[in-house]
């Protein structure tokens, strides 16, 4: 009876831990299902994302979303408020802001604005960064970019990334940044037409560089420009954009099967069509004319 009981007992704490080791790897497997995939933004100033804020609301609910910033953009307002650190302070509090209505992480890099450049401590604090977070994708600032700043920044990424070995295996694009990004090949364009009140309220959050509403109606105006060169070339298959971002590629190949920007959700009525051989479009009900 003794051994029996013995028996039973043994049986009882084996089938517990195979409920408990199951059910902990049940959950495991659930939460790695239910990981978003994340995506890296990379930038030289706090305000730099406004040139694909658009792109990162549609993103937002897909996509975990990080931003990392170069610098704080301390010369922004002046030598006098680089000098007392009131700049910083405001410009990184707009960051933050800004950042949080895309849900995105903001991770600081502390290079000082217009003294930034990719030094080997920066450039391998960037690729721990990457390490760490293993990013799908990448969107950096264009190489060729007229501000010093941004193409420092742009720089950066790509050494970090040369530097963890991830250049074959990593999404990666430039964004276009208004009139700074010159010579710009833009490989894809998108339409964010229906968030283009809330890009205007993300390049709002920037209060100390937008006096007058100035810098929200340049952007907005370049973006609408776009949309509008778009319709005249047929990019989109439509007039009805009003409001689109581009971005180009590491080095203008198709990414293959995968790209961030065929995963977004198409505008009301729109239907998506992607191909390898072409930038990632919206074409109306109907297919691709």
């Amino acid at each position: 009876m003794r051994n029996a009981h013995l028996t039973s007992t043994v049986l009882t704490v084996i089938l517990t831990a195979g409920f408990a080791f199951s059910a902990i790897a049940q959950r495991q497997t659930n939460e790695a299902a239910s990981r978003k995939e994340r995506v890296l933004f990379f930038v030289a100033h706090p305000d730099d994302t406004i040139a694909c804020a658009g792109t990162m609301f549609l993103m937002k609910d897909r996509f975990e979303l990080h931003v990392g910033v170069l610098t704080h953009g301390e010369r922004g307002l002046g030598e006098k408020g680089y000098r007392d650190g009131s700049t910083k302070a405001t410009r990184t509090k707009e960051e933050e802001a800004a950042a949080a209505m895309v849900g995105a992480t903001v991770h600081w890099f502390d290079e000082i604005d217009g003294d930034a450049y990719p030094n080997r401590d920066v450039c391998r604090r960037v690729a721990d960064l990457l390490l760490e977070l293993k990013p799908r994708a990448i969107v950096a600032m264009w190489p060729l970019d007229f501000h010093q700043d941004h193409a420092m920044s742009s720089a950066c990424i790509q050494k970090a990334i040369g530097l963890v070995g991830m250049r074959e295996v990593i999404e990666f694009y430039f964004m276009e940044e208004s009139y700074d990004s010159r010579t710009f090949m833009p490989a894809y364009t998108v339409d964010v037409t229906e968030v283009m009140e809330q890009k205007r309220a993300f390049i709002r959050q920037h209060v100390s560089q937008n006096t007058g509403d100035r810098m929200c109606a340049l952007e907005m105006f370049d973006a609408e420009m776009r949309a509008q060169r778009c319709a005249t070339f047929n990019v989109l298959g439509s007039a009805r954009s009003k409001c689109v971002e581009r971005f180009a590629q590491w080095d203008g190949k198709p990414q293959g099967s995968r790209c961030i920007f065929s995963e977004l959700p198409p505008p009301k009525g729109w239907k998506q069509d992607w191909s390898m051989a072409k930038p990632s479009v919206w074409t109306p009900e109907g297919g691709m004319k």
